[in-house]
């Protein structure tokens, strides 16, 4: 039996409205009462998070910034893994004056150039928003993360240059096609979720992971079981055509895999 559930936030736990829904936040919380850790494991930054779980009556770990930021059930950082400054500094200089909305995911802030309704909707349940800054002024130190957000052609375009560019020496990929993200080396959500799996004295087989991204991969990879979401990006399908598959988002696909899985635990 798995001992600890690992998942995404948008297009896997959360909804299309970004909410989580009665059904599965009840199944969650029956599932935690039966000694099964629950782990958040997503993209966004760690304050935006933070306010999305408050409805759960649990602590649970929470690994944000796509592995960048870790923090325990009590809410203490344990893990920090920044972009170097060099790397932040380089590629804004690369990226600027192109048609790209530029964001610098900071310890306690959320930059950005210009303002973008667009991104303020999923962050209109916890009511995390960003800062407009001139770049040129922004801290280069503390970014855990570069979101760049545009036509997915030319964020293509971008990945490819990037990778020439830095290798192996920073972590490139895609939470949706429109949006290209930019971590340390290697940084990612299987990384940060060992670092957990570590000081729970649990292994990669007493886990089970959901999620519907290019981010989510190594994730999917790393433990026992990794389920796909039925919505999820068809790359990622493509890479993992093996792993399970669930239901939709928006039809409680988390929930209603871990309902077949936790039978007895839910009875």
């Amino acid at each position: 039996m798995y001992r600890l559930i690992a998942s995404d936030l948008d297009g896997t736990l959360l909804n299309r409205n970004h909410q989580i829904s009665p059904y599965t936040a009840d199944v969650l919380t029956r599932i935690q009462q039966n000694h099964v850790h629950i782990l958040i494991a997503t993209g966004r930054h760690y304050r935006d998070v933070r306010q999305i779980v408050k409805n759960f009556t649990f602590p649970m770990y929470l690994i944000t910034s796509n592995g960048a930021r870790v923090h325990d059930a009590e809410g203490e950082k344990i893990l920090q893994q920044d972009v170097s400054p060099t790397a932040v500094d380089d590629i804004l200089r690369l990226t600027q004056g192109c048609n790209f909305y530029r964001n610098l995911y900071h310890d306690d802030n959320w930059f950005v150039e210009a303002d973008n309704q667009h991104v303020l909707r999923y962050t209109k349940v916890s009511g995390f928003s960003y800062t407009r800054a001139d770049f040129a002024k922004v801290t280069r130190s503390g970014i855990s993360k570069m979101l760049f957000i545009g036509n997915p052609d030319e964020l293509n375009v971008l990945e490819r240059v990037l990778v020439e560019r830095y290798g192996n020496h920073l972590n490139i990929t895609f939470s949706l096609p429109s949006c290209l993200e930019i971590m340390g080396q290697n940084v990612n959500k299987s990384t940060a979720l060992q670092n957990v799996l570590e000081r729970l004295s649990l292994t990669a087989a007493d886990a089970i992971a959901f999620g519907d991204g290019l981010n989510d991969k190594e994730m999917l990879e790393f433990v026992n079981t990794g389920v796909i979401m039925a919505n999820a990006d068809g790359r990622l399908k493509r890479l993992l055509p093996n792993n399970p598959e669930t239901i939709d988002n928006d039809h409680d696909g988390v929930a209603d895999y871990l309902s077949q899985v936790f039978t007895e635990q839910l009875a």
